[in-house]
């Protein structure tokens, strides 16, 4: 095979200072929007120390860490699954290398982490933990010099409803940002933000992602998005674009469509659970009666450790089945004999006098990894490179997710959105953007130990019917959402300005027509809501009251009347139950 000469890159004065920092030995935080060259310039350091220093290249996920042409954290440094509580030892050890890998931690020079926006701040810590130990080294990270990647204002890291729990207590946040770590406290790394554009042949392309990115958009980036919209498109089997959706339920619907279509004959795969027990409910991690035909399109849902044939997210045809054989055609055109992979689920308790983590084995799950994937969530989708995608994010209901979703594609052409995407929509977390003001002119962090943000000081008080109340009280109704009918709500919901005229958001800021609660604007909200950290439920009829903690934001919704009037509501999420009054 002749060799090829790999493209000189000629990089901007950002990217040369970030050389110089690494060469010098300091911890980074490199981040930056779309297009100004931050998988370039992680692959010039890595190019840069061939041969001269042993640099581990890592990210979250199989998808990213294929495209990082490195490792998943998980795999390398053989992670827990579980939470991670900085100060509690693990049992069992939570220092699970082998001597291999263990020897390997030991040469490193430097740990670079590609997409640091998805990694969790109990991961950094643990990665710390683990670095320590096996070097020898109580300096943070053993003594590795720290490189990251990412874009905060990307998808957050994820916690399901019992791990948000167990991180809420120890890191007392909602968001489980990596900068929130432990581990970063007491370390000194420096921030740089790279800011030329190198796509110039992308431009406006690159205008509309970094104005998604921030959440600050624009009549122009709504002219440039309705574009794209395309309602009439009629999905087919054969069809290899894949299709981002914000819900696993539309994506599920979809592939189900797809599948329904296909002529070939179906087998059924039946997972095998070891040690049963009912810890896996109805959230296995693949489907347990795997339904397969020749000609599916799938995507691999684990990493191929023996052969690295597939990550967690590859793409692939379905070429041949049998009883007991899987054969799968990955994009990239290699033949996989797929073999049964093992998940694992533990329970855990901590003992808190001597901060320990307890933890065993409670069940396997022996299944193909395997999931149908002519369509897939936004939030699996984060690391992957398209160059075409069907897109219905109007539904997004995450920081970042609209974001993710239109980046994945190299071109604004590649995209079709098969619905518009409601301005209201697009939001970034102000928790990064306060992260953000926090950098100095050098490039240094200093994190408040207390975030200020703007709440109510009184919670947000709804009266609701009895019914409706004891749902609440007997731990049955866990979100909320009604439209809005009175000027009092307006009043309870809406940011106004001195003289008691609603504050729009900047879109909407010079309409001038806006006078009431209820203007739709093609879907497009156009006021800021205040934020409340708790709402009081008031029963009409009784002198009953419940407070609880709002999980997340109150967001608006388009929701029609009894009267098949739309009107704008409000909906959102709840957790625990603050204090309650019964009579």
């Amino acid at each position: 095979m002749a060799a090829t000469r790999s493209k000189k890159i000629v990089l901007d004065e950002y990217q040369r200072k970030v050389l110089a920092y690494v060469a010098n030995g300091e911890n980074l935080f490199i981040t930056g929007k779309a297009g100004t060259g931050k998988t370039a310039l992680l692959r010039e350091i890595r190019k840069m120390y061939t041969g001269k220093k042993v640099v581990a290249v890592l990210a979250p996920t199989g998808v990213a860490a294929r495209n990082a042409e490195g490792y998943t954290m998980h795999s390398f440094l053989r992670l827990p699954l579980k939470p991670y509580l900085p100060e509690h030892r693990v049992k069992p050890d939570l220092y699970q290398l082998n001597v291999s890998g263990a020897e390997t931690l030991r040469s490193i020079d430097i740990m670079i982490i590609d997409e640091i926006s998805m990694v969790r701040c109990d991961m950094l810590d643990a990665a710390d933990a683990i670095l320590r130990h096996y070097r020898n080294n109580d300096r943070p990270f053993g003594g590795v010099q720290l490189v990251m990647f990412g874009d905060l204002y990307q998808l957050s890291p994820v916690a399901d409803s019992e791990d948000k729990k167990v991180l809420k207590g120890c890191y007392n946040a909602n968001e489980f940002y990596f900068f929130l770590s432990q581990a970063l406290r007491d370390f000194d790394y420096r921030v740089v933000e790279l800011q030329k554009i190198h796509r110039q042949d992308n431009r406006k392309f690159i205008n509309l992602l970094n104005a998604v990115r921030v959440g600050e958009i624009t009549m122009e980036c709504l002219k440039m998005l309705e574009k794209r919209v395309d309602r009439n498109h009629k999905h087919t089997p054969q069809d290899s674009t894949i299709t981002l959706m914000t819900h696993n339920y539309q994506s599920k619907i979809l592939n189900k469509d797809m599948y329904q279509m296909l002529k070939t004959t179906e087998f059924r795969y039946k997972a095998k659970i070891v040690e049963t027990t009912d810890r896996w409910h109805d959230k296995y991690p693949v489907d347990y009666k795997l339904r397969l035909k020749v000609g599916s399109r799938v995507m691999f849902q684990r990493n191929d450790n023996e052969n690295g044939k597939y990550n967690n997210g590859t793409m692939g045809w379905v070429i041949h089945l049998s009883e007991d054989c899987i054969i799968v055609s990955t994009d990239k055109g290699d033949k996989v004999n797929v073999k049964r992979a093992v998940w694992q689920q533990f329970d855990y308790f901590v003992d808190k006098k001597t901060k320990t983590i307890y933890t065993q084995i409670s069940a396997e799950y022996h299944q193909y990894p395997l999931k149908l994937a002519w369509a897939v969530s936004i939030h699996k989708s984060q690391g992957l490179t398209l160059k075409e995608a069907n897109i219905d994010a109007s539904q997004a209901f995450a920081f970042g997710q609209v974001y993710v979703a239109l980046s994945r594609c190299e071109t604004l052409e590649g995209i079709r959105l098969l619905e518009m995407i409601p301005s209201h929509k697009i939001i970034a977390d102000d928790v990064v953007r306060q992260y953000m003001d926090c950098i100095d002119d050098e490039g240094y962090v200093t994190v408040p130990e207390e975030r200020q943000e703007e709440y109510e000081e009184e919670p947000l008080i709804l009266k609701i019917k009895s019914a409706t109340f004891d749902r609440i009280l007997d731990g049955e109704k866990k979100k909320h959402k009604q439209l809005i009918k009175e000027r009092e709500d307006g009043r309870k919901l809406f940011v106004h300005n001195e003289d008691g005229s609603i504050r729009p958001n900047k879109l909407w800021a010079g309409k001038g027509k806006m006078t009431n609660y209820w203007d739709m604007n093609g879907g497009h909200f156009p006021y800021i809501m205040r934020r409340y950290r708790s709402v009081l439920f008031v029963d009409k009829t009784d002198d009953r009251h419940v407070e609880v903690e709002i999980d997340g934001k109150i967001e608006p919704y388009e929701g029609v009347d009894a009267e098949g009037y739309c009107n704008w509501g409000f909906r959102f999420r709840f957790g625990k139950v603050i204090k309650r009054k019964q009579i």
